[in-house]
């Protein structure tokens, strides 16, 4: 019995990570042999100066180019990454950026979906990123630490990802979710990398930016406040989120997905860098829906 209850314990340990972390609660679990931590900014800024232990991992490693919009990478190159960084199935990943600029931060987010769409769910966000360790005083790090390799097996999870089709097909059907400044969404201003202007039919408007107060998420509470009470999303129903190229949805998707419990959800990586320039694709302008 005392056996059972030891692993019981074990278990609840290694798996029950909140998805967002503050900077004590990263201090104290330091030391913590599983514990991996990921810098996803620009390799220049992790020189100048990263949490200690931290493994420099930009968003250059995760994303590729297809035709004119970014797509995540494919399995094997994702598996190098994996074990690169010293990923195992024991790890607990915490991700984190410097907020260097208004989109930093998105940088994170897109990595931990990312994550678990090949088969990695054992990972969190450090709220406040690199600021907010610097604002509990903590000391940082300039050398660049080696890991031994990681040994996850990625696996796809395509339950999480919806492509041109599935948006297509799901107009009406599924909740959507555009993380866009309003001002793109109405149509009032077309993008310059886009040929329309306007939304999908049938998605909301959530800028993505309303979840924050500054560097840091807003409480739980109040996120649910918002796009549950105030915007009447039901968390059992399916849900695509998408933006412009696929950053500033990953962030609605980690406040719905990891922090609400949204899990008949999928990003539109491509977002209305595809959408939003081909001709057979529908858009609605001057309309809040």
């Amino acid at each position: 019995m005392k056996i059972l209850l030891i692993i019981l314990i074990s278990a609840i340990t290694l798996f029950a990570m909140e998805p967002l972390v503050s900077a004590k609660w990263l201090k104290e679990a330091h030391n913590d042999k599983n514990l991996v931590i990921i810098d996803v900014s620009d390799s220049k800024l992790f020189e100048k100066g990263h949490i200690p232990g931290s493994i420099n991992s930009p968003i250059s490693q995760w994303r590729e180019k297809h035709e004119n919009y970014l797509l995540v990478k494919n399995a094997d190159a994702i598996q190098k990454e994996f074990s690169a960084i010293g990923i195992n199935k024991k790890s607990k990943v915490i991700v984190y950026s410097h907020h260097d600029n208004a989109k930093d931060i998105l940088k994170a987010s897109y990595v931990l979906w990312a994550m678990e769409y090949y088969g990695f769910e054992n990972s969190a966000m450090l709220d406040g990123g690199l600021p907010a360790w610097k604002a509990h005083k903590e000391t940082l790090s300039t050398t660049n630490d080696t890991t031994k390799k990681g040994n996850f097996k990625v696996a796809e999870n395509k339950a999480l990802v919806a492509d041109l089709a599935f948006v297509k097909e799901q107009i009406g059907k599924s909740n959507m979710l555009d993380a866009r400044p309003s001002i793109f969404y109405f149509g009032a201003q077309k993008q310059s990398v886009l040929k329309k202007a306007g939304h999908i039919p049938k998605a909301h408007s959530y800028f993505w930016k309303y979840s924050f107060d500054g560097d840091y998420l807003k409480s739980k509470d109040v996120l649910k406040e918002m796009l549950v009470e105030g915007m009447g999303f039901d968390p059992e129903k399916p849900m695509i989120t998408y933006c412009t190229g696929g950053l500033e949805t990953s962030m609605n998707f980690f406040v719905l997905h990891r922090i609400l419990g949204f899990d008949n959800i999928r990003l539109y990586d491509a977002s209305m860098k595809e959408w939003g320039n081909r001709s057979d694709t529908p858009m609605i302008k001057y309309r809040w829906e």
